[in-house]
């Protein structure tokens, strides 16, 4: 079934699918696709993108609800907390966030088509789509997607799209394809640094003798050489060099070796791409416990923030009905990303006690402790005395 014949009214199956005539334009290069798995066989491209997916994608994801006197809770019964938990039949919930985070990672944009609806509408099933099955199209009054294993194309509403950077805001771009020739010096590193090792680190050599050679005598050297250094590779035999002739290896230090092995790769041109600090990823030349910090401080800020706040806007737009979005709201758990690091967290749960957000019971909570009498308690600045509901100040002893 061609994209043309789908949208202008041919069947189309699928609950919850509106397909309207339009005037389209496609957009997108999808040359990304085509350089996906070949960048994914670079240690530092792998790397990053793995290390992003299972960021994101193993973080706590819950329903939030807010409450007339400005609080909030978590929700467990609402049929979009269940949806998130198993999304689909074919994944579980880790599993469908890294496909649907490594895609956009990758490909500049992740793809899950909202496949069945209950009859109040809400989606109770979820199926992610490789970018490469899916195509964007801009119709005069919605962006419409062609899922072609479904041959089918539907609205905005029934697609999370989960994108990039998109200068046009309607699809991302890739940093595969940003930094394609970075990946071909990547990729021409990597199989350079392969072939010396597979030579002992040793490139070429130098025959030399005092003795002058005419064009026929270096002629019949080559020969010679040539059927000597075949019997002594497949057989271990020593050359025996006769009449002067002399052989000086060019070999590679360690340090250069290494150099052609790490340097080319641009570990740090790539990574800053995927804006994943280089010790994170293995490059640990420059790293220093302090500087590490920092930088998983400016990876939590610069690199997953952004991403949990659009995927946490997308799917709030998708999963709740129109008439409940002012009331719940989906919560991406970025708390949990302090958990291996000690000192971030620490400072992180004094200052929030400090002004008064926490209280000892909520830190406790957070750290999976059991809450204590008299723990409930916030707290101000002012000489640490408690505060109840109107901010005025109480005796800590009450």
């Amino acid at each position: 079934m061609g994209i043309f014949s789908t949208i202008f009214g041919t069947k189309v199956d699928a609950p919850g699918t509106t397909v309207l005539p339009v005037t389209i334009s496609t957009h997108g290069d999808d040359s990304s696709i085509f350089d996906a798995d070949a960048a994914m066989r670079i240690t530092t491209v792998y790397s990053c993108v793995r290390l992003i997916a299972d960021t994101i994608g193993t973080l706590p994801i819950h329903v939030k609800r807010r409450m007339p006197d400005g609080s909030r809770v978590t929700v467990y019964d609402h049929p979009v907390a269940r949806l998130l938990q198993s999304p689909s039949p074919f994944y579980a919930r880790i599993d469908f966030m890294r496909a649907l985070i490594a895609a956009e990672e990758l490909g500049g944009n992740g793809y899950a088509y909202i496949a069945e609806r209950d009859n109040l509408g809400y989606p109770t099933r979820i199926d992610y789509y490789s970018s490469s099955d899916v195509q964007v199209i801009k119709g005069n009054s919605d962006v419409f997607y062609s899922i072609a294993p479904l041959q089918l194309i539907v609205p905005s509403r029934d697609i999370i799209h989960f994108k990039g950077y998109a200068p046009d805001g309607i699809e991302g771009k890739s940093p595969i394809g940003l930094l394609r020739d970075e990946m071909e010096n990547c990729a021409n590193a990597t199989k350079c640094s392969k072939e010396l090792y597979k030579r002992d680190l040793r490139t070429a050599g130098v025959f030399s003798t005092d003795h002058k050679l005419g064009a026929e005598g270096v002629k019949n050297l080559f020969k010679s050489l040539g059927g000597m250094v075949r019997k002594a590779k497949t057989t271990g035999t020593p050359i025996i060099l006769e009449e002067g002739l002399k052989y000086s290896p060019i070999q590679l230090s360690p340090e250069d070796a290494e150099f052609v092995a790490t340097k080319f790769q641009s570990i740090d041109q790539v990574a800053s791409a995927f804006r994943v600090p280089p010790h994170k990823v293995g490059d640990l030349t420059r790293g220093t416990y302090s500087n590490n910090e920092q930088g998983n401080i400016e990876f939590y800020i610069d690199c997953i923030r952004p991403k949990i706040e659009q995927l946490e806007e997308e799917l709030n737009r998708k999963l709740f009905l129109e008439s409940e979005k002012a009331e719940y709201y989906i919560d991406i758990d970025f708390r949990g990303l302090f958990r291996a690091d000690t000192a971030t967290r620490k400072d992180w749960y004094r200052e929030m006690f400090y002004i008064g957000v926490f209280s000892s019971n909520d830190i406790r909570a957070l750290e999976d402790l059991p809450a204590y009498n008299g723990g409930d308690k916030y707290y101000v600045p002012v000489n640490l005395q408690s505060a109840d509901g109107n901010n005025q100040i109480i005796n800590s002893n009450e």
